[in-house]
C-alpha cells in the first residue's frame, strides 16, 4: 500500500468515527429528550423510569470511558472503535424492538457503552497528526459535527416520530448504524493498523498520576458540572420543562433544543478561535464560562419561584447552550498539564466527569420532579413550577461550585 493510500484510508477512518461521534450525539440527546412523553405514555411509567434511560447511558458511558483510554494507548483508537461500533450496532437495533421498560434500559447499555470508544479513540488518532497549534480547531471541527446530531436528534427526529412513529425512527437510525459499522470493519481491514503497544501494561498508574495532580482536579469538576447543566437541558429535562412550565408546544420545542444544537455545534469552533485570538489563554474563558451558567441557572429559579410563565426562557437556554462546549479548550488544557503518556487517560477521566455528571443530574431530576403530583392532562404527566424549581435549585448550587473551580484554574503551558 502506497503512502497516498495509507492516509486516505487512515482519513476515511477518521472520518467514519466522527460520523458514529454523531450518530452517538443523536442517541443520547433523543432519548429520553425528544421523545419524553411518548415512551412515557406507551410505556406508562413515571418521569424517573423514563430519565434514567438517560442516565444508564451516561453511566455506562462514563464508567467505559475510563477503560477506553487504557484501551487506546494499548492498541490504538482504530480497533477501539471496531469494538464500539459493534456494540453500538446492537444496542441501536434493541431499542425499537424492546416490548418492556427493561429492553429499554439494554438497548441503552449496549449504546452507551459503544458511543464511549468513538470520541476519545478519534481525537487520540486526530493528535498523532496534528500540529500542536492546529489541534485545538481539529477537534473543535470534530466536535462541530458531533454536536450536530443534537440538531438532528430534536427537531427533525420529532418530525421523522410523528410522520412514522417513534420505532419505526429508531429502526432507520439502527440499520444505517449497523450498515456504518460493516462499513468501518471491512475499511479497517483493508488499512491494517500497526498500533499495538506490546510493551504497554494496562495498570491503575496513570489514573494515580493524572488524579493526584491538582491543576486537573478543579479542570475535571469545573468542566464536568458545565457539561452536566447544558446537557442534561439538552438530552433528558429541557424539552419537557419547554412545554410544561412554558407552554410551548412539542414542535416548538423540539425547534428550540435544535436551535441549541446548533449553538452548541458552532460555540466550540468558536471558542478555540478565541483562544487562539488571545495568545492561546484559556483560564479567562473558563471563568467568563462559569460567570455565565451561574447567572443563566439564577435568571430561570428566580422566573420558577415567582411562576412567571414566559417565553424568554427560551433564550436563557441558549446561553447554557453556548458555554457548554468548551471541550477543545478542556482537551488542550488537560494536554498541558499531563505528559502525553498519559494525556488520553486524563481525557477518559474528564469524559468520565461529564457523563456521570449528566447521568447523575438526569436521574436526581427525574426524582425531584415527582415530589410534587404533576397533572395528568390527556394522559401526559404535567408538572408544575414547584417540581422545576427544585431541579434548578440543584442546578444553581453546582453552578456555585463551578463557579470556585473556574477561578483556581491558572494559565499553565507546562504539565506537572
Amino acid at each position: 500500500m502506497t503512502l497516498h493510500q495509507k492516509h486516505y484510508y487512515r482519513f476515511l477512518l477518521i472520518f467514519i468515527g466522527t460520523i458514529f461521534y454523531f450518530l452517538a450525539n443523536v442517541q443520547r440527546t433523543a432519548i429520553p429528550g425528544a421523545i419524553f412523553d411518548v415512551l412515557q405514555g406507551d410505556f406508562s411509567v413515571c418521569a424517573s423510569k423514563i430519565t434514567l434511560l438517560g442516565a444508564i447511558f451516561c453511566y455506562v458511558y462514563a464508567i467505559t470511558q475510563l477503560v477506553v483510554g487504557l484501551m487506546v494507548d494499548k492498541i490504538g483508537g482504530f480497533r477501539v472503535i471496531a469494538i464500539g461500533s459493534i456494540m453500538f450496532a446492537i444496542g441501536a437495533i434493541i431499542f425499537p424492538h424492546s416490548t418492556t421498560i427493561l429492553g429499554l434500559y439494554l438497548s441503552r447499555a449496549f449504546v452507551g457503552f459503544g458511543a464511549a470508544t468513538f470520541y476519545l479513540s478519534t481525537i487520540r488518532e486526530v493528535k498523532k497528526y496534528a500540529k500542536d497549534k492546529n489541534f485545538s480547531l481539529a477537534v473543535s471541527y470534530i466536535l462541530f459535527i458531533g454536536y450536530s446530531g443534537g440538531i438532528v436528534a430534536n427537531a427533525p427526529f420529532v418530525m421523522c416520530v410523528n410522520e412514522i412513529g417513534w420505532r419505526n425512527s429508531l429502526y432507520l437510525l439502527g440499520y444505517f448504524t449497523l450498515f456504518l459499522a460493516i462499513l468501518y470493519l471491512i475499511v479497517l481491514f483493508i488499512f491494517k493498523p500497526v498500533h499495538i503497544e506490546t510493551d504497554t501494561r494496562i495498570t491503575l498508574s496513570p489514573f494515580k498520576e493524572v488524579l493526584s495532580n491538582k491543576k486537573n482536579i478543579n479542570l475535571f469538576i469545573f468542566g464536568s458540572i458545565n457539561y452536566g447543566l447544558y446537557y442534561v437541558l439538552q438530552s433528558v429535562i429541557g424539552k419537557k420543562f419547554l412545554q410544561d412550565f412554558c407552554n410551548i408546544g412539542v414542535n416548538k420545542a423540539a425547534l428550540i433544543l435544535s436551535f441549541m444544537a446548533v449553538i452548541s455545534a458552532f460555540a466550540g469552533t468558536i471558542t478555540a478561535f478565541i483562544s487562539r485570538c488571545i495568545n492561546n489563554r484559556r483560564a479567562i474563558i473558563f471563568k467568563t464560562v462559569a460567570v455565565l451558567s451561574f447567572l443563566s441557572v439564577l435568571s430561570i429559579c428566580i422566573l420558577l419561584a415567582f411562576n412567571i410563565q414566559t417565553k424568554l426562557i427560551a433564550l436563557i437556554f441558549c446561553i447554557p447552550s453556548f458555554i457548554g462546549s468548551i471541550s477543545p479548550l478542556l482537551i488542550m488544557t488537560l494536554h498541558l498539564y499531563n505528559r502525553y503518556e498519559v494525556s488520553a487517560t486524563a481525557v477518559s477521566i474528564q469524559n468520565f466527569g461529564f457523563f456521570m455528571m449528566v447521568g447523575i443530574l438526569g436521574m436526581i431530576s427525574g426524582m425531584l420532579m415527582n415530589v410534587f403530583k404533576p397533572q395528568n392532562i390527556n394522559g401526559v404527566l404535567i408538572y408544575s413550577n414547584k417540581s422545576y424549581l427544585l431541579v434548578f435549585l440543584l442546578f444553581l448550587i453546582l453552578s456555585i461550585f463551578e463557579l470556585i473551580c473556574a477561578y483556581r484554574i491558572k494559565e499553565n503551558s507546562a504539565c506537572a
